[in-house]
């Protein structure tokens, strides 16, 4: 026996249903604070943005570099 069931529900009706708070007035105040900070020159709030996918992108770049050299040595020895 298979039975299906289709429930048509937007993100906030999904949202209350499980029970989960709404954090719409939260984002957009912080959201707002972040960008006076950013028009008025703060450089630390955007770095402080930026920070984790400058380093990820860092890491990768250096490991896609690694693998470039190692490929680039066994070619040689051969």
């Amino acid at each position: 026996m298979k039975i299906s069931l289709d429930i048509d529900l937007t993100p906030q009706e999904a949202r209350e249903f499980i029970g989960w708070p709404d954090m719409s007035k939260i984002h957009e105040a912080t959201l707002s604070q972040l960008n006076e900070q950013i028009k008025s020159g703060d450089q630390e709030a955007m770095m402080s943005l930026l920070k984790p996918f400058l380093d990820g992108s860092q890491h990768a770049f250096s490991y896609y570099q690694t693998l470039l050299e190692t490929m680039a040595a066994s070619a040689t020895k051969k």
